[in-house]
């Protein structure tokens, strides 16, 4: 099933371009975010993901392979409008607003459960949606900086409820 989602989730970065020019790119990014864990504890960690994606005028798909150091993996689906080109043009600073949807496996053992608790949960793995904004920094013409704020709603797991936080990538387009 995982890899039905991959090769769903690369097909679909193909389909949002539009009939104007599509930009493949690559990049790093990092993230700090605050994991909430039921009953009302949370947790900040750190951690970094690799993306793909194309980019046209108006949209941008990134495929991310997701990795929080010591609480959970996975791999996600963004998809951004880009705003305001309208109304300014295409400037060096571009917003974006866009949606989110994504897999993770959770190492329980590593976030903070109290041990009476963690027995309870079996459940490891999950599914999150939610949304993000953020600008688009233009540096060259083949590199871009993404600063941009997150919110995810965690399902199937009991003891999460949903991740939030800041993250920054770079990408190069080829």
């Amino acid at each position: 099933m995982f890899r039905t989602l991959i090769v769903s989730i690369l097909f679909l970065t193909s389909l949002f371009g539009e009939s104007s020019k599509d930009f493949s790119f690559m990049g790093l990014s990092v993230a700090t975010q605050n994991i909430n864990i039921d009953p009302g504890e949370s947790s900040w960690e750190s951690g970094f993901a690799f993306k793909y994606g194309q980019q046209s005028l108006d949209w941008r798909t990134t495929f991310n392979l997701d990795y929080t150091t010591g609480s959970y993996y996975g791999a996600f689906v963004e998809i951004d409008k880009i705003l305001l080109d309208d109304m300014f043009g295409t400037a060096k600073l571009r917003p974006y607003l866009g949606g989110v949807a994504g897999y993770m496996k959770v190492d329980k053992d590593e976030l903070n459960i109290a041990l009476e608790d963690s027995e309870l949960f079996e459940e490891t793995n999950g599914f999150y949606f939610g949304g993000n904004f953020g600008f688009i920094i233009y540096a060259t013409d083949n590199i871009d900086l993404d600063l941009s704020y997150h919110y995810y709603k965690v399902q199937n797991l009991d003891y999460m409820d949903d991740l939030h936080g800041a993250s920054l990538g770079a990408h190069y387009f080829f």
